[in-house]
């Protein structure tokens, strides 16, 4: 049987005799010593190069997304997987509890759709006030969850605060995306209080460099994975400690084990019996001591 020859298209990469090239451009010659880490990665995501400006707010987002706590579940279940010795597969285990989830990457692709539907619904009309509030009341009329706002346990993002003066030195909180989030945010921030976070701040500021909501949460992944390797490492390089507690560290303070009426009642006879065995034990030594004297 002849079966018609299958072929997949690739824009990734191509390997060569002499040079090598990554979506479309030459490594040797274009990339290497030209381009920097974050350039690859971007180029990675998107497909395409960003300008070095561009860059520039791509680290600013990575410094300042830099909450690497072990307490924080997704990297407290990273170092206990990597206690039993694989690092790789710990971190990746971290980064593939993200997707979907309501904290770390992916809230960041999550907002930056809350961004595009508010982009929709409002427009150009972004300073006019009536229009925002309009907006932003029929939207949280119809969701009780909005991505981006809140932080637990604290007041306001400390992190946001960060990334804001980094917009605003390269001039950027003038860019569309940007300027839509404060004016939805102070909407939100009134009606239910909470105040916007780090995840809707990076994707307005990524959705004004050109990426869709996918590209936002798949370039934020890859810029967290330090925090998830980190505590890769550092877990698989403490190992037992982190399987099991030390027993002195355990103080027992519930109730005794209990059994039931049953068993209760099938012990007591047992009781009875080995009793019962042991009178009888008991006078055969005596008869045999009676016999010998």
């Amino acid at each position: 049987m002849n079966l018609p020859e299958l072929t997949q298209e690739t824009r990734t990469a191509h390997w060569g005799w002499h040079e090598h090239r990554y979506f479309g451009h030459r490594v040797f010659e274009e990339l290497a010593g030209r381009e920097t880490f974050t350039g690859l990665t971007v180029l990675s995501v998107l497909g395409r190069r960003l300008s070095s400006e561009a860059c520039a707010v791509v680290d600013d987002a990575a410094c300042t997304l830099t909450l690497a706590d072990p307490r924080i579940w997704p990297l407290k279940l990273t170092r206990l997987i990597a206690a039993y010795g694989s690092t790789l597969p710990a971190a990746a285990a971290g980064l593939l509890s993200e997707e979907e989830a309501r904290i770390g990457p992916w809230a960041m692709a999550k907002s930056a759709e809350v961004l595009q539907a508010f982009d929709a619904a409002i427009g150009d009309r972004v300073d006019e006030p009536n229009t925002v509030r309009d907006a932003v009341k029929a939207y949280l009329a119809e969701h009780r969850f909005v991505w981006g706002f809140g932080t637990p346990f604290r007041e306001r993002d400390e992190r946001l605060v960060s990334f804001r003066a980094c917009i605003q030195r390269r001039k950027r909180d003038t860019h569309r995306f940007w300027r839509l989030m404060d004016a939805v945010s102070a909407v939100v921030s009134e009606v239910r209080h909470p105040e916007p976070n780090m995840g809707i701040a990076t994707a307005a500021a990524f959705l004004d460099l050109g990426l869709t909501p996918h590209q936002v949460g798949s370039l934020t992944s890859a810029l967290m994975q330090h925090m998830f390797l980190a505590h890769a490492i550092e877990g698989s390089a403490q190992g037992a400690s982190l399987r099991e507690l030390p027993s002195t560290y355990v103080d027992f303070a519930g109730h005794g084990p209990r059994s039931s009426p049953r068993a209760e009642a099938a012990a007591g006879s047992a009781r009875g019996v080995d009793a019962a065995r042991g009178v009888d034990a008991a006078r055969g030594v005596d008869a045999r001591d009676a016999a010998a004297r």
